[in-house]
């Protein structure tokens, strides 16, 4: 890279000078008790002083120099680049008051032209229109004929001019999407200097579990982890290294699907199984939890709203079912279906953080926003976007924008962000948030998508990868780390301190614990 900035020091070569005979100097001091000036000394100084091993000012000089103009050049490098950035930017401005200034002079330019025919078409000759008036010539004709010949000239040029205003918007996003493409990069390569990616270490204690596990959550205390054990619940003790198994719960008859815990009742949750079975947990003491059991549907998700006192099932029978829960009472209560809309297996659903807004996505490739202006009310549709592909992920961020993530790589292997806008829910064009591509699997349901507030960040599992993700300060959304596997048969959560990664690999039949160095 061009350098045409020079290494230049503050003090003038004339002011070093020792301060007793304002002579160039031949030593530097090392005393420490010594002002700056008091440090450089002549020879005839040194004949003065008992001072053993001074450093030669030459050398010194020399030193400092190369060492400066090595530290300058680092820093220098990333100025020049921003610069060049910044450059790029006047450029992309430029270029746009070019094209903007070539309409302005074609624009003056026609109106000079027209305003100079006004005045033309209103100027006579007295005497040629005596000699018109005496031979009673008829000029209507003329006239026609010069009307059409101004609108042929309008025609023509107003033709041009629509042509230039209709493609600028299109020249302009030519050009911007290069340069907020550069922008982008160049912002994520200095982020990523100062965020470096987040350490996850692999703690070497693994402990096996022959039947599949597809579902995994931490108690509101982290001491207490709940997996699926093919039709039973193992809860283990968590002692963030290391998982000891307390008990195993009974209750489905066939495989565990998912579990949600209670942040307000300690070691309290639901299950549900691919039976249909749905369970509600309390705990009785260290070892044992009473139940009550309810007919349900296959689950792929559930959640609870912010109160716990309601259960939302997203199917495989194309419904998305309503509870009423009471985790004090250990109740489950039936309340409504949402059927009419899902044509397939619904695989995901998440609130928005009001609660008035709810997206469900499935197998029927549509994403179905639901609302629900007050608490009272039932949820009713809103609005359907039919994607590609089938969706497996669904997700509010905020109360007005949800991310959805395609199966497969028909969508890129990308996370797209929806906004509503005047009542509709829109794609946020240029906002897609790039994941691994993996062209060789597909991303398989369950595993929901975990925030965690303490650390604003979200787990997401998607096909051989598990992510960690999150924003910026100023809204950019990136990837601070992510776990690759051989496998798309992969199952994992997050502690509550956002400290620890536990997965299931269905492939190995073990359980893994990876721990978060965050920095």
């Amino acid at each position: 890279m061009n350098n045409d900035v020079e290494l230049k020091m503050i003090e003038k070569p004339e002011e070093l000078v020792c301060k007793n005979h304002k002579k160039p100097p031949k030593y530097i001091l090392k005393d420490q008790n010594l002002t700056q000036q008091e440090r450089l000394v002549c020879e005839e100084c040194m004949k003065n002083r008992d001072s053993s091993q001074p450093l030669t000012f030459d050398n010194i000089y020399d030193t400092i120099r190369k060492q400066k103009k090595e530290r300058s050049e680092k820093t220098d490098q990333l100025l020049q680049e921003s610069i060049k950035q910044l450059e790029n930017v006047q450029e992309f401005i430029e270029k746009i008051q070019c094209q903007l200034e070539s309409m302005k002079k074609a624009t003056n330019k026609l109106i000079e032209s027209l305003t100079n025919q006004r005045q033309q078409n209103f100027q006579f000759s007295f005497y040629e229109e005596v000699s018109i008036h005496l031979k009673e010539i008829d000029k209507s004709k003329e006239e026609n004929d010069k009307i059409n010949k101004i609108r042929e000239e309008i025609i023509n040029q107003f033709g041009k001019l629509r042509n230039q205003i209709a493609s600028l918007p299109q020249n302009i996003d030519k050009i911007s999407d290069k340069v907020i493409n550069n922008i982008r990069r160049f912002y994520k390569k200095n982020y990523d200097e100062i965020h470096k990616t987040l350490e996850v270490n692999q703690i070497n204690n693994i402990t096996k579990q022959r039947d599949p596990c597809y579902t995994l959550t931490f108690n509101k205390t982290n001491d207490l982890l709940f997996t699926g054990c093919g039709n039973k619940i193992r809860v283990w003790k968590f002692d963030q290294r290391n998982i000891s198994e307390i008990t195993k719960l009974k209750g489905h008859l066939l495989t565990v699907t998912c579990i949600v815990k209670s942040n307000k009742v300690k070691n309290s949750f639901l299950s549900v199984g691919e039976c249909g079975s749905l369970i509600i947990w309390k705990q009785k003491n260290e070892k044992e939890w009473e139940s009550l059991k309810k007919q349900s549907q296959w689950t792929n998700s559930m959640i609870l709203n912010k109160d716990e006192t309601q259960l939302i099932q997203a199917t495989a029978n194309c419904q998305i079912d309503i509870w009423d829960v009471d985790f004090n009472q250990n109740q489950l209560t039936f309340k409504y279906s949402l059927d009419e809309y899902h044509t397939n297996t619904i695989f995901d659903i998440s609130l928005n953080k009001k609660e008035t807004r709810m997206v469900s996505c499935g197998a029927d490739r549509k994403v179905i926003i639901w609302k629900k202006d007050n608490e009272d009310q039932q949820w009713t549709f809103q609005q359907e976007i039919i994607q590609i592909t089938y969706g497996t992920k669904g997700f509010f961020l905020t109360d007005d924008i949800f991310f959805w993530i395609g199966c497969d790589q028909k969508t890129d292997d990308q996370i797209f962000f929806y906004e509503q806008k005047n009542g509709n829910f829109q794609m946020i064009l240029g906002k897609n948030l790039q994941l691994e591509k993996d062209d060789q699997y597909i991303d398989f349901h369950l595993n929901p998508i975990i925030y965690n507030q303490q650390k604003d960040v979200f787990l997401l599992r998607f096909k051989r990868h598990i992510y960690i993700f999150g924003k910026t300060k100023d809204g950019e959304r990136v990837i601070f780390t992510k776990l690759r596997f051989e496998t798309n048969l992969i199952y994992a959560t997050l502690s509550e301190d956002a400290k620890y990664i536990v997965t299931y690999i269905e492939d190995s039949k073990q359980y893994q614990i990876h721990e978060i160095k965050w920095n």
